[in-house]
């Protein structure tokens, strides 16, 4: 009662941890289990609350029947378009914004092959996922999501390049998630700025999804007021790109 009663007063918006994920929901090839997410949105429905949808196709957190299956590509895509049709055509006009494609690039900044999707697809699974999202609910706003594509280097790169594509070749991706998973200390940065604008030139929005700013333990107090200012560096950058666009 105490957390639910915290989450209402203190939230608007819901993000399901894990039981919108494909093993969660889709139990065998036509079977579906919808308890928990049905459960969750009537929770968010009845305490005013906007739902995130997270995540539709992502490489991990996938049902063995699935994986060990003898499909042909083919039978992959006409079983994915089944799951995404299936799950936001249950909950159109319900979910504000789906995760749609969860961290298809590699820590090396390169398309990740090692994902049962690639290697039963083919790159171009990417942007069948948001065709078919898009037909399901067109007024949902469609993510691509990974983590340690905030900043600079290597792995925003690819993140950019591959959104960048899908924009360029008219794919309805509406904005990028960030995973926010940082050490302590963490402040925000000119990387994250200039990575946030060449997003935007995009046109797309840009979230960030998760977040945590760990603490070795025990801590101390210098490294909570760290902790406290990391968080703070966040809002303030939230607020400000928002006044931005």
């Amino acid at each position: 009662p105490t957390y639910t009663d915290t989450l209402k007063r203190e939230f608007n918006l819901l993000v399901g941890e894990n039981a919108f994920k494909f093993d969660a929901l889709h139990t065998a090839r036509n079977t579906f289990n919808f308890t928990d997410a049905d459960a969750l949105v009537a929770f968010a429905q009845a305490n005013g609350m906007a739902i995130r949808g997270h995540t539709l196709v992502w490489h991990s957190q996938l049902p063995s029947w699935l994986t060990s299956g003898t499909f042909t590509r083919d039978e992959v895509i006409a079983i994915m378009r089944d799951h995404i049709m299936t799950v936001v055509g249950r909950y159109r006009g319900k979910i504000l914004a789906w995760d749609v494609v969860n961290e298809a690039i590699g820590d090396n900044g390169q398309p990740r092959t090692d994902s049962f999707w690639a290697q039963r697809i083919g790159p171009e699974y990417i942007a069948m996922a948001f065709q078919f999202a898009h037909q399901a609910d067109p007024d949902a706003v469609l993510y691509y999501n990974d983590f340690e594509a905030e900043g600079g280097g290597g792995k925003s790169d690819g993140v950019f390049n591959l959104v960048s594509g899908l924009v360029n070749q008219g794919v309805p991706i509406g904005g990028v998630g960030w995973q926010m998973h940082k050490i302590n200390p963490f402040r925000i940065t000119t990387a994250n700025q200039t990575n946030a604008r060449r997003l935007g030139a995009l046109g797309l929005e840009i979230s960030i999804t998760e977040m945590d700013v760990r603490i070795q333990l025990p801590s101390d107090a210098q490294e909570l007021q760290q902790q406290a200012l990391a968080y703070g560096d966040a809002i303030t950058f939230c607020l400000d790109r928002k006044s931005v666009v």
